[in-house]
């Protein structure tokens, strides 16, 4: 293991699918003398990246949003790391069908392939969905799994063979040290990281650490307004249609929206995941340690009394997962905020600390080239 250094012109902290990419785009940029930490092992320190769903929906009202995950996504690419399946919008209620209309002027303006879909044409496309409960669909072929945990290791890797970046793991962040301003209504700049290993004086800091982000920031003062909030996923199976189908994903991911769940299959499974359920908040300084952890930080047990109503509601539109038994279940802690967005650029309050904070697989190698571009 390399020398822990005193010194670094950046150091980014957290390496998650954002941190990871963050530090390939900077040393494709030129940047040189980079140190990435994070208080988790490698190469899942135990973040949202590690057990997210990994599926990509291209289309947002948001033109912004909708090119960064589209880049993204081109970047998954690149890597190898794109399986495309397609997904499928459904609706049980006549007000999402017209909000299907709105997605449809979105993805046209934005160039993105889709489509209405009858209910029939649903079932050919996923054989095992109830089509009687639907009314239609809004379909994109190029929908896709990913995998984050790879492409995020290549991107490291990379920015430690091409710029000679230093990785340190296990690694806890005690402090962030700033240094006061120097003229009248200046603004302080960030000076120090300072962590369980030793203390490394830096030009610039990154915070690409997802749900501890409020925690860190605040560490020098400054304020990053995201909150960790759970997303119910359960993994059904085995189920018989999906073992036979041979392959991670055969069938295109459906999305229920009257129902705010999703099913996308893993294999011979199906995974389940819910955002109907009541909000269930988090402070970031109340997530549990790696040790204490049951399974990571991020992946809490599944409140069973919040799931029970989504489940039954995800038998109706797939009678075939009442057969089948949870294998395995989370309340999966996730990055939210005021307005859905990620929080990035340097922040208001200290110079050079900049902010990489609730960014989601989808828009997380796009978002990350951005900032890179940016800093």
């Amino acid at each position: 293991m390399s020398e822990f250094p005193s010194s670094a012109k950046c150091v980014i902290i957290g390496a998650g699918i954002v941190g990871n990419c963050l530090a390939g785009h900077l040393a494709r940029l030129g940047w040189t003398d980079m140190v990435l930490i994070d208080k988790g092992p490698l190469p899942n320190p135990g973040g949202s990246t590690g057990h997210a769903s990994n599926f990509i929906f291209p289309t947002d009202h948001n033109k912004e949003m909708a090119f960064l995950t589209v880049d993204s996504q081109n970047q998954y690419i690149d890597h190898g790391m794109n399986n495309t399946c397609g997904g499928i919008e459904v609706a049980r209620e006549p007000q999402r069908m017209e909000e299907f209309k709105r997605r449809m002027t979105s993805a046209k303006a934005w160039g993105i392939d889709a489509r209405l879909v009858t209910p029939a044409e649903i079932k050919e496309l996923v054989p095992f969905v109830n089509e009687d409960i639907l009314l239609g669909g809004y379909y994109t072929p190029s929908v896709s799994c990913v995998d984050s945990l790879a492409t995020g290791t290549r991107m490291r890797e990379e920015a430690v063979a091409t710029a000679g970046m230093q990785v340190f793991a296990n690694t806890e962040v005690l402090d962030l040290e700033v240094e006061p301003a120097h003229v009248p209504g200046g603004l302080p700049k960030i000076k120090a990281v300072v962590t369980d290993k030793g203390r490394i004086e830096a030009e610039h800091v990154v915070i690409a650490c997802g749900v501890w982000s409020p925690r860190i920031a605040a560490m020098a003062g400054a304020n990053i307004p995201l909150t960790p909030a759970v997303h119910q996923m359960a993994d059904v199976g085995p189920i018989e249609v999906l073992v036979e189908s041979n392959a991670e994903v055969a069938y295109p991911i459906i999305r229920d929206m009257d129902t705010f769940c999703y099913e996308r299959q893993s294999a011979g499974s199906m995974e389940v995941g819910s955002y109907a359920h009541r909000p269930i908040l988090m402070r970031p300084d109340d997530i549990p340690s790696n040790e204490s952890a049951a399974l990571s930080p991020t992946e809490l047990p599944l409140t069973y009394e919040d799931f029970d109503p989504q489940m039954e509601q995800a038998i109706e539109l797939m009678e075939m997962l009442g057969d089948a038994e949870i294998k395995y279940a989370i309340n999966g802690l996730l990055s939210l905020t005021p307005d859905a967005n990620p929080v990035l650029g340097e922040t208001v309050e200290v110079r050079n600390l900049w902010s990489a904070a609730a960014v989601w697989i989808k828009e997380g190698p796009g978002i990350a080239q951005l900032v890179a571009e940016w800093m």
